[in-house]
């Protein structure tokens, strides 16, 4: 299952969850799912960048919302919706092969993150204990169609 949303706080006093997000439509999604796999049917009352306000048909008080406080909802990857091309889902990114040209190297996606300024690849070395981050653009990862590939100077300027 994939991480979805975090429950960061109750909001007002009928049941409904004030959530952190990690996807930018939650309205891809009917039903979601505890860490045991029990589902969860919800609506949308707000949502504004990465956080929303959501209602779970099940949660019908503040008392209730207030004990999902931290709690992580998952949905299934059979329900992700389908890619345009050269689109992707972190989570497919994540243990990928990334090719160096002319360089004899392994290395291997371990991470996806965003502070703000856009997606950082995190990648390490096998075997390797530190990793380096390289922006998700275009230029620095011309070829993302099967094979990811970066250039050696891309390599060169970012694992120093």
């Amino acid at each position: 299952m994939i991480e979805i949303l975090r429950v960061t706080a109750a909001f007002g006093i009928k049941g409904a969850v004030r959530a952190f997000l990690y996807t930018d439509n939650i309205n891809h999604y009917k039903k979601i799912y505890d860490c045991a796999g029990n589902e969860f049917r919800f609506k949308v009352l707000n949502q504004k960048n990465n956080t929303a306000v959501i209602k779970l048909d099940s949660v019908n008080d503040r008392n209730e919302a207030e004990g999902l406080k931290g709690i992580s909802f998952y949905i299934k990857k059979e329900d992700l919706p389908e890619l345009k091309s050269n689109q992707f889902f972190i989570c497919d990114l994540i243990g990928q092969k990334v090719s160096v040209v002319g360089e004899d190297v392994n290395l291997r996606i371990i991470d996806v993150k965003n502070f703000g300024a856009g997606d950082l690849i995190e990648i390490s070395e096998k075997g390797a204990k530190d990793s380096f981050f390289i922006p998700f653009t275009k230029k620095n990862f011309p070829e993302t169609n099967g094979e990811i590939l970066i250039s050696s100077e891309t390599y060169k300027n970012f694992k120093n």
